[in-house]
């Protein structure tokens, strides 16, 4: 009886060491877990409330180049509202989220008034724009051409940060979130009527 304790015990504590070097060193098995713990709803995007400023400054040269070349000024199209994810191909959570902001974007009833701005912080785009396609995300991929402030992006992988229509920054989060849920999309549709 003992023996059969024992050998259980040190199958359990082999199995833990196995699968705590997965995690270790497999970034997919721990965007896996991460997107199991998102699924819990610990980790929503909360909407603001419609009328919400955080900061009515974002600079008139913001500037993203598409991974087709296009150059993007976000003062040159006022009126718009831009949902801008920074992000890297190395980082689990942002890995994590991406199928959330993906499903968010296919529901997006004003397509041509809501932006999705993926911002490569390491300005890899052939593998950001090769991982997109690997997964089937429909969302485009752009690197920075100008200096992002640090009230935008202050380093922290990822960040979401939605533009309104009126140039101003309605939204605002550091950290791994859950997008596609009710509140965010009914805020993104709000935004662009």
């Amino acid at each position: 009886m003992e023996l059969l304790k024992s050998v259980k015990s040190n199958i359990s504590n082999i199995l833990f060491v196995l699968l705590a070097g997965i995690m270790f060193f497999s970034a997919d098995a721990r965007t896996l877990l991460i997107q199991g713990l998102m699924k819990t709803g610990l980790y929503n995007a909360d909407a603001p409330s419609s009328g919400l400023e955080i900061s009515k400054t974002i600079p008139a040269d913001l500037t993203f180049r598409s991974e087709d070349g296009e150059l993007l000024t976000l003062s040159d199209n006022k009126g718009e509202v831009y949902f801008i994810n920074f992000w890297a191909t190395w980082c689990p959570p942002c890995r994590a989220e991406m199928p959330s902001i993906n499903s968010l974007y296919s529901k997006i009833k004003n397509k041509d008034k809501v932006n999705f701005i993926m911002v490569d912080v390491d300005n890899k785009i052939a593998s950001s724009v090769k991982y997109m396609k690997k997964h089937a995300y429909q969302l485009k991929v752009y690197s920075s051409e100008s200096a992002i402030p640090e009230n935008i992006f202050n380093g922290t992988l990822p960040t979401t940060v939605i533009i309104g229509p009126k140039g101003n920054i309605v939204f605002q989060h550091s950290g791994m979130a859950d997008y596609d849920n009710a509140e965010m999309l009914n805020f993104l549709n709000e935004l662009s009527r």
